[in-house]
């Protein structure tokens, strides 16, 4: 099955209206790096074959999740359209249908895929690594006899963590728990969301627009001089997070930003800036524009995840071998 990545309904706010009428999908404008921008149809954009589909243990894949994906979309999908106007009067569960589906987009996007099975092939090399670790073998299976009554060797705990290695090397494994985590890190990324005050709907200068892209909500700290940089997650204070609407309007949670409701182009080129600098491949805008384009082949995908941008400077991440310990009550 094609699923939609970004979902269409989400790109037709940056999409021209059909001209064989409003049944009809609208036309984007689509921004790669090193290529040349091309208007494609919000129907065909974004699609990738089986990307939300879990794989079975007989290795045959499994597409439900895509139809509840679409229902949770849906619900969302009547706040995202009227949110744009400056005549909405947010009633009551708007603001938190908005925030799952802004977490859903960012959660969703390939960034954080590839993030993912990043963070999933450096576990299985230090639990590899661990399980060729004689002093880590022998303190390990000596606590879990001792303090969790496991009749266990040193030997035995060595076996156990070889096969889970080689049933978790396959790929399988690193979608199946991108997907099954995505929900629930959607949920806790729209309460942080929730809280991060205030809400405000940005308007572009007249005849000036928004973009978006194919990882649509940013967090950023503003580094003065009008420079945007993408931070160092949602819920850290200095940190603000964008969601464009539409081309014509941009959610911004948080105070660190502080700008008005009505952008000048200095503050537009600085929301577009930090979007084109954190998307994955796709930049997307209503009409055409030679500086979306430039900047897109300068600075198109210059932050990634884990690499320059959401790091969380100064905290030490446990490994996993750590983890594992903790996991079994175990902690030194």
């Amino acid at each position: 099955m094609n699923s939609h990545i970004i979902p269409a309904f989400y790109l037709e706010r940056f999409a021209l209206p059909s001209d064989r009428g409003p049944r009809n999908p609208g036309r984007v404008w689509v921004y790669q790096k090193g290529q040349e921008p091309d208007q494609r149809a919000t129907s065909v954009q974004g699609k990738q074959n089986g990307y939300f589909a879990y794989v079975r243990p007989d290795g045959a894949e499994e597409e439900s999740f895509e139809t509840v994906l679409a229902q949770r979309e849906n619900e969302c999908n009547k706040v995202l359209e009227p949110a744009r106007s400056p005549l909405y009067d947010w009633p009551r569960n708007s603001e938190e249908k908005l925030a799952f589906y802004a977490g859903l987009l960012f959660r969703r996007a390939t960034q954080q895929r590839t993030f993912n099975e990043k963070n999933w092939r450096s576990t299985i090399d230090d639990i590899r690594q661990a399980a060729n670790d004689p002093e880590y073998l022998r303190k390990t299976a000596a606590d879990l006899r001792v303090k969790r009554d496991i009749p266990i060797t040193e030997d035995m705990l060595r076996t156990s963590i070889t096969n889970w290695i080689d049933e978790a090397a396959n790929p399988k494994f690193a979608r199946n728990s991108f997907l099954s985590d995505m929900m629930g890190l959607a949920e806790h990324a729209a309460e942080t969301l929730l809280k991060k005050r205030p809400w405000r709907i940005l308007r572009p200068p007249d005849g000036m627009e928004f973009v978006t892209s194919d990882n649509p909500v940013v967090s950023f700290v503003p580094l003065g001089n009008g420079v945007l940089h993408p931070g160092d997650g949602f819920g850290q204070d200095r940190a603000d997070v964008l969601f464009p609407l539409a081309a014509d309007a941009c959610l911004l949670m948080g105070s660190a930003w502080n700008v008005p409701a009505h952008l000048d182009k200095a503050m537009l080129d600085a929301v577009n800036n930090v979007i084109v600098d954190i998307c994955d491949r796709y930049v997307y805008s209503e009409t055409y524009s030679d500086e979306t384009r430039q900047r897109v082949d300068q600075y198109g995908g210059s932050s990634r995840y884990g690499e320059n941008a959401f790091r969380l400077l100064g905290i030490k991440v446990p490994l996993a071998r750590e983890f594992l310990r903790t996991h079994f009550g175990l902690d030194d």
